[in-house]
């Protein structure tokens, strides 16, 4: 019997911090899909040499992972941060979610909007097409 291997790395992935709840994972399933989906349509893709990956990790809040932002080049903005390498292409970012949760927005929509404000600001870089939601 010959085995494939079906969980081809995705260029874009979305972990939650350690002290969040095992629960989520169907979520971040889901919104790590969404957001492959949505670069593969504004085909952030088709340029093999040129193609980008994220790690992102949702956490309470962007304060508690200060002392992330000081040993690299970090863009902070209100909800989120991350850090963007371009040698290797990749981008590290932290959504804060605490915030969202206390004003009553949507956490899903909320999120979605973070994680496509990262994309965009990497992308814009590259001059690839913006996300929307």
């Amino acid at each position: 019997m010959i085995q494939t291997d079906m969980q081809q790395q995705l260029p874009i992935t979305i972990l939650a911090d350690s002290r969040f709840s095992s629960s989520l994972k169907p979520l971040l399933t889901q919104l790590e899909m969404w957001i492959n989906f949505q670069t593969l349509k504004a085909d952030w893709f088709g340029d093999e040499a040129c193609i980008l990956s994220f790690e992102f990790t949702l956490v309470r809040t962007i304060e508690e992972r200060a002392q992330d932002f000081k040993s690299e080049n970090w863009v902070v903005k209100s909800g989120y941060a991350y850090s963007y390498d371009c040698k290797s292409l990749k981008t590290t970012a932290f959504i804060a979610v605490a915030d969202l949760l206390e004003s009553g927005v949507g956490i899903e929509l909320g999120i979605k909007a973070r994680l496509v404000a990262v994309a965009n600001g990497v992308g814009a870089e590259h001059g690839l097409l913006g996300l929307s939601l």
